[in-house]
């Protein structure tokens, strides 16, 4: 392995620590779950395999749902923001030969196409595992304000992140 697959597992597992450590257990509002492991998804290179990146979607969320005790929810979020992610990255971004190879991020992207790219997908994941974690839509309107407040601030940590480490490259 090389020191970019070490570097990558490494801010894999410090995203992971901070989501169940500090994120999982922030106490601001029942409102509140800010998720940001989708971000792993998010960044990884663009020519992955499909196959590959379903499984390892699929990893991601059975680990977070291990540690959150959700029953699944996060592992299908996860693999479904996989399965979506390379229909977005497709309509997105440079589409020249040297693009393939290229990891989703603002300097990448560009800030319009990463703030689209990272918007959808995280809505998606989002609305899906608020779905499955509620499992009913008797109480309509507090999913709805759970889904907008989580993503909203789930994002703004996305970007936040964004501009703080991979701006700098």
């Amino acid at each position: 392995m090389n020191n970019l697959s070490w570097r990558n597992i490494l801010l894999t597992l410090m995203i992971l620590v901070a989501q169940v450590i500090i994120l999982n257990r922030l106490n601001i509002s029942q409102a509140l779950l800010p998720m940001v492991y989708p971000l792993v998804i998010l960044s990884l290179q663009r020519n992955i395999n499909k196959s590959l990146l379903l499984v390892l979607a699929f990893a991601l969320g059975l680990l977070m749902d291990i540690f959150s005790n959700t029953g699944g929810a996060h592992a299908l979020a996860c693999t479904v923001l996989a399965f979506l992610r390379p229909l977005f990255l497709a309509s997105l971004g440079p589409t020249d030969m040297g693009s393939e190879g290229i990891k989703p991020s603002i300097l990448n992207l560009g800030l319009k196409n990463y703030t689209t790219y990272s918007i959808f997908l995280l809505a998606i994941h989002h609305i899906v595992f608020f779905i499955l974690e509620s499992f009913s839509f008797s109480n309509f309107f507090w999913l709805i304000l759970r889904l907008l407040v989580s993503f909203t601030v789930s994002w703004i940590l996305v970007m936040i992140y964004q501009f703080t480490f991979e701006s700098k490259k």
